[in-house]
């Protein structure tokens, strides 16, 4: 059972840690010129809640399609697989809100204005951590 956890929580971890490397670069780059974020900053963070939402809800729909599958489909290899996918599209959903804050970033935006997306995404991968609970509710 552990061994069926190592592969996606190697991926959490990478995804997790790629959103500390995106600060980094943000520390590390210079903005040249006027700083120019406050035009992105509505469309952005509404991206960015809208993204959060269907990080939440996406897993849920797809536990859904799974649970109404015939029963010979429900082996144990399949259902690691679905959860899998799961997985990767929920963290890939929330890494998109650190991402649009990562932009912001860029842009020249303080951190007062970018961390707030960084936080909220580090939330919903928190909550997403990889556990033998949730891999078990896709073999039911």
């Amino acid at each position: 059972m552990a061994g069926q956890l190592a592969v996606p929580r190697i991926l959490w971890a990478a995804l997790f840690v790629s959103t500390l490397l995106y600060l980094a670069v943000i520390e590390l780059t210079t903005v040249e010129g006027e700083p120019n974020w406050q035009g992105l900053l509505l469309p952005l963070a509404v991206a960015a809640v809208t993204t959060a939402g269907a990080s939440l809800v996406a897993p849920r729909i797809l536990l859904r399609q799974r649970s109404s599958k015939s029963t010979d489909e429900s082996s144990s290899t399949r259902a690691a697989g679905a959860y899998l996918n799961s997985l990767i599209l929920s963290m890939a959903l929330a890494e998109a809100v650190a991402i649009l804050g990562f932009v912001l970033g860029l842009r020249g935006a303080p951190v007062t204005v970018v961390m707030p997306f960084f936080v909220v995404t580090w939330i919903l991968m928190l909550l997403r951590f990889p556990t033998q609970e949730e891999l078990d509710e896709f073999r039911a």
